[in-house]
């Protein structure tokens, strides 16, 4: 006797049971898509969340730092502190602690806002490597409008005065130079900085003006650029460009101490941290984070980030200690102060701001004698009243919390059982 799946013809189980297979594949295939989106282009927690209350218990245990917490909204306080700790393969894990940490509340950025257009100045010439053979070694030339930005055919800081894009970036770093940032404003350009920085995920970051006297108009505009190469042949010339668009600040209209800061640059904390981590740590970066940098630019940044002025092949930087100080950008835990040593095995790799009454600091400490290694960003307000320079209160406000709060969690770190 048969059965009546013997009567059902053999094709006709097979062809639901492909067509679930199928599916099934279809299925798995749009997960792992999900997946790899969510790893590449959504916002990636690469670091756990410490105690939010550790960095305020810290402070507290000093006397130094009562008048700061007592007014800690006026002096606009922001600080955050990542512990780094690696397993026995030296893979590193991270802990982030922060105070006030709040980025829709604006603070100047000043010469923070350096630091991505160094990135993004290393990104762009090896983005046109590969059709023109460029690098941030050739020599650069500017030519521009009379009504928006005079010809550049010369760098006075430079050993040799060639304008390079190597040379800019390393004054920028070193000695935080304007006029340096101003050439990679240029050669960048207002829409290109802002519409890169967006695709990454860095929302709120806004790049809008130069260091110098343009108005809104001028700094739209930016020149053209000629790249040469050894034979001093061009090789790529960048035509001007106007940014058909007039950004202004993301956070809306913002009026502080008398001043419209509506169309400056925002850069909020978090990002210029995580921008200097990634570069540090380059395999935990999202994929959308990840700068196109090369080894030479790598090690170029891990240099020049730690070193001081008169260490530089920079002769200006050597010979003019005054304005060139030892510690003029190691803020948190020399805090501009010349007179203190070196403490043996410690390099700081950082960048600073300092304007209109804001002193910020984002900085990544290592000691290979101690085993020593976190980061430390922070970011505080001295100006009392008005923005002007009579009210700025760097010396006696600034530079002394910024010093005490670096040597506050270093001693701390000292102290720490790591994981």
């Amino acid at each position: 006797m048969c059965s009546l799946l013997d009567k059902i013809p053999n094709n006709s189980l097979a062809l639901p049971l492909n067509m679930l297979w199928n599916m099934l594949k279809i299925r798995m295939l749009l997960l792992l898509i999900i997946f790899l989106f969510n790893v590449a282009y959504c916002p990636a927690q690469i670091y756990k969340l410490g105690d939010p209350s550790l960095l305020n218990s810290l402070m507290e245990k000093d006397d130094f730092f009562k008048p700061y917490l007592n007014d800690a909204d006026k002096y606009e306080i922001q600080i955050i502190y990542t512990q780094i700790d690696r397993d026995s393969q030296q893979h590193p894990t991270f802990t982030q602690y922060s105070y006030q940490l709040n980025s829709k509340r604006f603070f100047n950025p000043a010469s923070l806002v350096k630091w991505p257009l160094i990135l993004l100045g290393m990104e762009k010439v090896n983005n046109l490597n590969r059709d023109y053979g460029t690098t941030i070694y050739n020599k650069v030339e500017f030519t521009g409008n009379p009504d928006s930005i005079a010809n550049i055919k010369t760098d006075y800081l430079a050993p040799d005065k060639t304008p390079r894009l190597a040379n800019y970036i390393k004054e920028m770093i070193l000695v935080s130079d304007n006029d340096a940032y101003n050439r990679m404003y240029d050669f960048l350009g207002q829409e290109y900085i802002n519409k890169r920085l967006l695709e990454m995920g860095y929302d709120s970051i806004r790049v809008m003006l130069r260091f110098d006297n343009s108005n809104r108009e001028q700094n739209r505009t930016t020149p053209s650029v000629q790249f040469y190469n050894d034979k001093d042949s061009l090789i790529y010339k960048q035509p001007a460009a106007t940014n058909p668009v007039q950004l202004s600040n993301p956070l809306g209209a913002i009026i502080k101490g008398g001043r419209d800061y509506s169309y400056f640059n925002n850069v909020p904390l978090q990002d210029v941290n995580d921008m200097m981590l990634y570069v540090f740590f380059r395999d935990v970066a999202p994929i959308n984070k990840r700068f196109n940098l090369t080894e030479k630019d790598y090690e170029l940044l891990y240099k020049y980030t730690a070193m001081y002025p008169r260490e530089s092949e920079f002769p200006l930087f050597k010979k003019n200690k005054r304005k060139y100080p030892v510690h003029l950008k190691k803020y948190l835990y020399y805090g501009k102060n010349s007179v203190l040593p070196d403490l043996p095995g410690l390099k700081i790799h950082n960048m600073v701001g300092e304007s209109h009454g804001t002193l910020s600091d984002v900085a990544y400490f290592v000691n290979t004698k101690t085993g020593i290694e976190f980061m430390l960003s922070a970011v505080i307000n001295t100006c009392d009243g008005k923005i002007t320079p009579a009210n700025y209160h760097y010396k006696d406000i600034g530079q002394p919390f910024l010093r005490k709060l670096g040597r506050t969690i270093y001693e701390y770190e000292m102290q720490r059982r790591k994981h």
